[in-house]
């Protein structure tokens, strides 16, 4: 008996301190702007430091929709700029990817960048699945004159933050490439952040490219 109450203290306890802990998170949460709840877990700004040579020609169409059949990511494209510190700024809702509209138009001689939130304090986010891509996958990126260009997973590979490869992800390529990102495991809970980058690289799969 003494044991039986000494265990059900013991997790009245617990129950009551994670309570309190769920409390303070909460009324912490309550006092961010939304751009900062959007930030607090797993954004993707202040990650990307874009360097890029300028493509050698442009296509007038842009990119509207990414479909990813393997992973069920079916989203509409945000158009992604750099902030006063030339830092890509990160999607606005975790539901939806980006295209770095700087960067080269998918499926022009270059590597398109497209990224995605992988989750937020509220939930799962349009990339949370990314690491699942495996070599001859398919990626397909829906233009705005009504053309669907399609792509096939390479490979990935999870970086530092800290050392994220610029120029093999921005720099200039002899073909037509895509890049996706997003964050990765492990999740630093004093920064509120991801340490790391996922970086998906794909090639145009069939038909030319622009350029």
């Amino acid at each position: 008996m003494g044991g039986g109450a000494a265990v059900t203290w013991h997790g009245v306890v617990e129950r009551r301190a994670a309570a309190e802990r769920v409390e303070v998170e909460r009324a912490r949460l309550a006092a961010m702007t939304a751009a900062e709840r959007r930030a607090a877990r797993g954004g993707t700004d202040g990650l990307q430091d874009p360097t890029v040579s300028q493509p050698p020609t442009r296509s007038t169409a842009t990119p509207v929709r990414l479909v990813i059949p393997r992973i069920g990511v079916d989203s509409a494209l945000e158009d992604l700029h750099q902030d006063s510190r030339g830092v890509l700024v990160a999607p606005e809702y975790a539901d939806t990817a980006g295209w770095w509209t700087k960067g080269v138009v998918p499926g022009d001689i270059g590597a398109a960048v497209i990224v995605g939130h992988l989750d937020t304090i509220l939930g799962p986010a349009v990339f949370v699945r990314l690491k699942q891509l495996r070599p001859g996958d398919l990626i397909a990126v829906r233009m705005s004159d009504g053309r669907t260009v399609r792509f096939s997973v390479d490979g990935s590979h999870v970086v530092k933050k800290a050392l994220f490869p610029s120029d093999a992800v921005y720099g200039a390529t002899p073909d037509a490439q895509l890049r996706l990102i997003t964050c990765s495991e492990p999740f630093d809970p004093v920064a509120h952040s991801y340490t790391d980058n996922l970086v998906v690289f794909a090639t145009l799969r069939g038909g030319s490219a622009q350029g």
